[in-house]
């Protein structure tokens, strides 16, 4: 890890450790908000989601991280490597609206983490957050270990089925 990374990473901690959060196991009912982090190869599975959620009557909100390698047209709610600072944090304008959004649920399709995924879900404001990472020490509430299926349809179904397994132990 070069001094950039360890820089980057003291001040993520730090920043961290300022928020005192508890997780709250969402009831989704109509007008629950629920965002998705994703990247651009994970659309699929976005628009599955998408759909999902609408039919549930959710609010939903999507937010993408393009890598070095994509072009992407500029829109509010994408982060580019244009959008982080020298150090590879994101640059506060382009990421704070998402990141203080009062989501009921936050789900995490990113199959690449990288240190941009990694600040937006520690720090977002979301009650609950779900996403797959092999490593202990993720910013999940609940964490969805895939093992070697990397399909993001295939985890995108994890989140919702594990979703309304909690949602069934929690109602009584």
């Amino acid at each position: 890890m070069g001094i950039k990374e360890k820089y980057a990473s003291r001040k993520l901690q730090q920043l961290i450790a300022k928020q005192q959060r508890t997780p709250i196991i969402p009831k989704l009912s109509l007008h629950s908000k629920v965002g998705v982090i994703w990247q651009p190869s994970e659309k699929p599975a976005v628009k599955y989601l998408r759909n999902y959620f609408n039919q549930h009557g959710a609010i939903f909100r999507d937010y993408c991280i393009f890598d070095s390698d994509s072009n992407p047209a500029t829109e509010a709610n994408s982060l580019t490597i244009n959008d982080l600072n020298w150090w590879g944090i994101p640059k506060p304008e382009k990421v704070s609206d998402f990141i203080e959004m009062k989501l009921d649920l936050l789900l995490c399709l990113a199959s690449e983490k990288n240190y941009a995924v990694d600040y937006i879900t520690a720090l977002s404001h979301a009650k609950f957050k779900i996403g797959s990472s092999e490593t202990d020490n993720s910013y999940f509430d609940l964490n969805i270990k895939i093992g070697q299926n990397k399909d993001t349809m295939f985890l995108a179904q994890q989140q919702i089925f594990y979703l309304a397994q909690l949602n069934n132990t929690t109602d009584s």
